[in-house]
Parts: C-alpha cells; structure tokens; sequence
C-alpha cells in the first residue's frame, strides 16, 4: 500500500525514527533501518520464530511531498505459491507457515495505516524546526 502526503514540512528523519521506536519500544519487535538520500527503509521483523516475516515502510520525497509505501506480504505470497505447487512433498508446512505469517503481517500493516496520520500530524512543520536547529 502507498500513500502521498504534500505541504506538511515534515522532518522525515525524525519520521522514521519515531515509526522505528514505536515498534522497538512499544510492541517489542526488532527494526532495521536502511538510509539514502531522500529514501528512509525501515523493515519491522516479528518476533515469533512461528512466523518468520518483517514489513517494509520505505519513506521517500522531501519535507512537503513525500510518500509512504509498506510492502508486507509478498514474500509470503510466493512462499504460498511454492507450498501449494510441492505440496504433495511436505509443502503443506510452507502453505501453514506462510499464511500464519501473512495473517500477522497483515495485522502489522493495518496497525500501521491505522496510526500513522496521528503521527504525520504530530510532525507537521517539524522540518523548519529542525533546519533553524543548525
């Protein structure tokens, strides 16, 4: 899923690192984050070895026009795929184990759109601060 978000002026770095504590401290999942110029990853990893799977939240554009895209579950769909073309070979694991994974990825990502209007809200005008910082 993807979403635009123009005239906020919000500090994307600081945007990232308020999405990346809110799943370490809060929920207790482990994050990854990945930085390029005007390109923010953060890959949220479950933390039950039941359900191998993470979420991406790549950020990417400038403070009053930038966009949010999360890729959670296509992994998972292949994986599925794979499952059911062996699953006269013990594929009906991997079909059990991907859905299972799936299922939480797709809870992960609905928590995420769910919350993050309230946190781009709370960041708007956030990069002029921040530029007057320095």
């Amino acid at each position: 899923m993807q979403k635009q978000w123009k005239n906020l002026n919000v500090d994307l770095k600081l945007l990232a690192e308020t999405i990346q504590n809110a799943y370490t401290q809060k929920r207790g999942l482990r994050t990854k984050q990945k930085t390029t110029k005007n390109r923010w990853q953060i890959r949220i990893i479950l933390s039950d070895p039941r359900t191998p799977g993470a979420m991406n939240v790549i950020i990417t554009g400038a403070p009053n026009n930038f966009t949010i895209e999360t890729k959670a579950t296509e992994i998972e769909d292949d994986a599925i795929k794979m499952g059911l073309s062996t699953a006269f070979f013990g594929g009906g694991y991997i079909i059990y184990s991907s859905v299972k994974t799936r299922e939480e990825l797709e809870k992960l990502e609905k928590e995420f759109w769910a919350t993050i209007e309230e946190t781009i809200a709370r960041h708007a005008n956030t990069a002029t601060k921040a530029a007057k910082k320095f």
